[in-house]
């Protein structure tokens, strides 16, 4: 399994990043705390990376642990040979009875669901061991006691189940063993306190060594989740950063740099490809008396909506959209001649005015833009900026005509 942030992404991505880290500070920060539990959501998330970090060691360590229940068969062999075959009888009811228990651990996908019946499945070998021990001579059994310890050896130490289910089931074994010697084993009364002794001893140290590696297993899960909660933070303020060394952060279009990236980029593959660039500058006319008429705040909001007009325009990935400075706004469009790029000003024009936004001082009463553009099929010693000077020459032709109008030049007519 990948443990790269990749991974964590697919587990940690469906929740809010901030509420997350005010989560994992407040825990980090908590001091002295005893209880190995975390608030709700945290603590949905902490079993699903501890289920999706370990359930490959677990049903490692189950397969292993079933071969060791088995391989204890050859002691039966050794130690009762006259009755092996009663023992072995236990050990097979066991595995036919934990089969379909083994099967779902491997299938399984619920945290809870599988460790519900890992815990039922140790349970059972713990009953298998005590099983064994009431089919044999009484003072014979002990020798099959010490299995009881390796059931709970193995399920604090081995199984990778969370400490909550490891406790309680070792709990239940012990307390099953003290119910069925005193109404089934009769071990005596000696044997039986000597076993309760260390069967609690044993269990009493299995707690706390669990409960010490379940607190530190969620300590580095809360370092980790940190670490991944800092690192999308720290992408979030690049991309957010980026976005504001390339975008104008009022209207949203491509700022000076980004287009002056983008231009350079088509110019040299339409030198490559000989194909045409047609570059338009876009101005609002007027727009000084507008802003001092009616506000900078109504002048801010004209400048947005004019900006995402001329950025609806702007369809193909060939073509950018960007505000120039002030209330100018340029287009540069690859692959577009003048008669396609006289088509797209037109439209362009036609939509800002069929907006029908109120202007006192122009001599239509409503909003209107000036267009300039220039066309050409460029050679390598083409720059953007006179691209763009002859692009602001068409654009001062519209102005000079009285405005609310369009002027497209190719290299001609220069």
């Amino acid at each position: 399994m990948n443990k790269g942030f990749n991974w964590y992404d697919d587990l940690f991505g469906k929740y809010d990043v901030k509420i997350l880290k005010d989560v994992v500070n407040k825990e980090l920060s908590g001091k002295g705390k005893l209880i190995i539990c975390f608030p709700e959501k945290l603590e949905e998330l902490f079993q699903e990376y501890y289920f999706l970090k370990s359930i490959n060691r677990t049903r490692i360590m189950l397969i292993f642990g079933i071969f060791v229940y088995i391989f204890f068969g050859l002691a039966d062999y050794i130690l009762f040979p006259n009755m092996y075959k009663d023992l072995w009888g236990i050990r097979a009811l066991t595995i036919a009875a934990i089969t379909p228990a083994v099967f779902f651990i491997f299938t399984g996908r619920r945290y809870t669901a599988v460790y519900f019946v890992y815990s039922i499945i140790a349970v059972t070998a713990g009953l298998s061991i005590i099983g064994m021990m009431s089919v044999i001579m009484p003072h014979e059994s002990q020798i099959y006691y010490a299995g009881i310890f390796l059931v709970i050896f193995f399920l604090y130490t081995l199984s990778g189940i969370p400490f909550l289910y490891t406790s309680i089931s070792s709990t239940i074994i012990i307390a099953l063993y003290f119910i069925i010697d005193i109404f089934f084993l009769h071990s005596g009364y000696k044997y039986l306190v000597s076993n309760m002794f260390f069967l609690t001893s044993a269990n009493i140290m299995g707690l706390i060594g669990g409960y010490i590696l379940e607190y530190y297993v969620r300590k580095d899960f809360l370092l980790s989740l940190k670490i991944y909660l800092d690192k999308k933070d720290l992408e979030s303020l690049t991309k957010k950063l980026k976005h504001l060394s390339n975008y104008d952060e009022l209207t949203g279009l491509a700022n000076r740099r980004k287009l002056k990236e983008f231009f350079e980029r088509e110019l040299k593959r339409a030198v490559r490809e000989k194909f045409p660039i047609s570059v338009l500058m876009i101005d609002i006319d007027y727009f000084k008396s507008y802003n001092d008429y009616y506000g900078h705040i109504k002048g801010d909001s004209i400048l947005k909506e004019i900006g995402k007009v001329i950025s609806n325009h702007a369809r193909r990935p060939t073509d950018i959209a960007g505000r120039w400075g002030g209330e100018e706004f340029i287009m540069v469009l690859s692959n577009i001649n003048k008669k396609q790029a006289s088509a797209l000003a037109e439209d362009l024009h036609r939509d800002i005015l069929n907006r029908n936004i109120k202007h006192e001082f122009s001599p239509t009463g409503r909003l209107t833009v000036s267009i300039g553009g220039y066309t050409e099929i460029p050679d390598n010693t083409r720059t953007i900026d006179e691209f763009i000077n002859r692009a602001d020459k068409a654009l001062y032709k519209a102005k000079s005509a009285g405005r609310n109008s369009i002027v497209l030049l190719n290299g001609s007519e220069i």
